[in-house]
């Protein structure tokens, strides 16, 4: 696979990483609905492309493109109204499981926010250059930064490849195995099984079976790359 293929490749990385961190980051909103199917079909474009797909991720495209076809013949506001209801069930504490998505709630013995697993995350994403912005009040070691981080440096890996800086490309490659390694891939199959567990909709249920099968596939997939 020559440069130009594997800076396509981790683009599509990224959308899909992109694509579940809008998810764990906030309610769906009428724009982002609209947009489910090309993101459900770039996600099952990429699969193909690494090779195999998951299971796990194929479980999950069918009960989300399920749930998004049984709810086309309703009204939107019903249906945004409905999963905002869910989200606060399973990521604003209105339930008391599945636990905050934050890796500190989830790997620190207290089950607190802000432990040493945030100021890990956090200086490794200052030592990359950035930091949440102001305007997102949730800490540093949250789902949705965890794998919007894995975007940003899915984005900049593309970046080098095509500037044909193979050391930099390389580089990146390896900071992402470790943060999946040591951050992500420690804690968010938890929070998927939780999800799992305690959706009432097949749309987060869904999310949860591809967060868990895509965090598996892509870390087969930086070994190939």
């Amino acid at each position: 696979m020559g440069l130009k293929e594997l800076s396509h490749v981790n683009r599509g990385r990224s959308r899909v990483y992109n694509f579940l961190a809008r998810i764990y980051g906030r309610e769906v909103d009428e724009a982002s609905l609209c947009l489910m199917r090309e993101a459900v079909n770039e996600l099952s474009r990429l699969a193909e492309e690494m090779g195999e797909v998951d299971e796990r991720i194929k479980h999950g495209l069918k009960l989300l493109v399920g749930y998004l076809e049984s709810s086309a013949g309703r009204e939107t506001k019903d249906v945004l109204l409905e999963l905002a209801a869910e989200y606060a069930d399973l990521f604003l504490g209105v339930k008391e499981i599945p636990l905050h998505p934050s890796e500190s709630v989830y790997l620190s013995k207290t089950h607190l926010m802000y432990q040493k697993q945030r100021d890990e995350v956090l200086k490794i994403y200052r030592d990359e250059g950035v930091d949440k912005v102001k305007e997102f009040s949730e800490p540093e070691d949250h789902a949705a930064l965890e794998l919007q981080f894995m975007e940003y440096l899915c984005e900049r890996t593309a970046e080098a490849l095509e500037k044909d800086d193979v050391k930099e490309a390389k580089r990146l490659l390896e900071v992402q195995k470790k943060f999946l390694d040591e951050h992500a891939l420690k804690w968010m199959p938890k929070l998927a099984k939780d999800m799992v567990e305690n959706a009432e909709t097949d749309f987060y249920k869904g999310v949860a079976y591809l967060t868990d099968g895509f965090l598996d596939l892509d870390r087969k997939a930086l070994e190939e790359i």
